[in-house]
């Protein structure tokens, strides 16, 4: 099953989030530019799909241009549901300035940050 959902958020290109789901696990391809703005369409999705029973999520970054604190946050909340529940929660393909954020933040210590 694919969905593809579109947030504009003002002057600056939409984000789009593609979701690919198969039985409790799914991905979720990100484009655009993950904010103040974007990111309750983001969390929507993802607490979304862990709602509906999904167990093993996994978020491709490799179209995110910027990811704020509010992002990050929801990251973390998605990585500690699911870890409670003994589920997956991975982080796949961020562009390196993406890297580098979660790098400098801890976060890569935290979160399942793959490439």
């Amino acid at each position: 099953m694919a969905n593809l959902l579109r947030h504009e958020n003002g002057n600056r290109p939409p984000i789009t989030l593609h979701v690919e789901r198969d039985g409790h696990t799914a991905e979720v391809g990100v484009t655009g530019e993950l904010d103040l703005a974007s990111v309750p369409e983001l969390r929507a999705c993802l607490l979304g799909l862990i709602t509906d029973g999904c167990d093993d999520l996994v978020v491709s970054l490799e179209g995110v241009e910027f990811c704020d604190s509010s992002a990050l946050g929801v990251f973390v909340g998605c990585h500690r549901r699911l870890s409670a529940a003994t589920g997956r929660f991975e982080l796949r393909r961020p562009p390196p300035v993406i890297r580098h954020l979660f790098s400098v933040s801890g976060l890569d210590q935290i979160l399942n940050v793959t490439d």
